[in-house]
């Protein structure tokens, strides 16, 4: 039996994003109208804010991520491995991540979480997730797992700037694009860099 919680049918969202249409077009018009009062003002920003909602729902439905997208990520010990006197310290401190010549390392405090090689790192990506405040996610994989990093993980831009020069074919236009693209967008998953195929 599946855990999977079920979802509503689709016809279902796509009722949804017609009456938030709807909804909006009319109170834009009211709006106009009754010389920008403030109450249409505020229903017309909620249903179109509807709109996206349910028109993600819809994408999602009929275009899924593919599997080959969903990593493993190891993520270091869980909070129930902790203390409660730990667990709350570590709450309290954001996991930042470093390097050296040869690895890169996650870590909280004076903890150390994670490290991966740079010899055996094969792809990075970046996943935005579809979430109420979409966040960056930077994953640098390698065959076993990887690391999973928000955009604001203290650390990170040297480590970007790193790239360039321990990943062959990472500082070139296309790698920019991709960035730049994945910045810009709600949700997805942007492709940045990958071990290049030898000829």
């Amino acid at each position: 039996m599946s855990d999977t919680p079920s979802q509503p049918p689709l016809f279902a969202y796509l009722i949804g994003f017609a009456l938030a249409a709807c909804c909006a077009i009319w109170a834009g018009s009211q709006f106009a109208l009754t010389g920008s009062s403030i109450g249409y003002g505020v229903l017309t920003g909620l249903s179109f804010g509807a709109m996206f909602a349910f028109g993600q729902r819809v994408k999602n439905r009929l275009f899924p991520t593919p599997e080959s997208t969903k990593w493993k990520i190891n993520a270091g010990p869980t909070a129930a491995d902790l203390r409660p006197a730990r667990r709350a310290a570590a709450r309290a401190k954001p996991v930042t991540v470093a390097f050296d010549d040869e690895f890169i390392k996650t870590s909280r405090g004076d903890a150390e979480l994670e490290s991966i090689a740079w010899q055996d790192v094969n792809r990075i990506v970046i996943t935005i997730g579809d979430d109420f405040l979409p966040m960056p996610y930077w994953m640098i994989a390698t065959v076993k797992g990887g690391i999973r990093l928000p955009n604001d993980t203290p650390g990170l831009e040297s480590l970007m700037e790193e790239f360039k020069s321990k990943l062959p074919g990472y500082d070139n236009d296309a790698t920019y694009q991709a960035v730049i693209s994945a910045m810009g967008a709600m949700e997805g998953v942007f492709e940045v860099w990958k071990t290049p195929v030898s000829a």
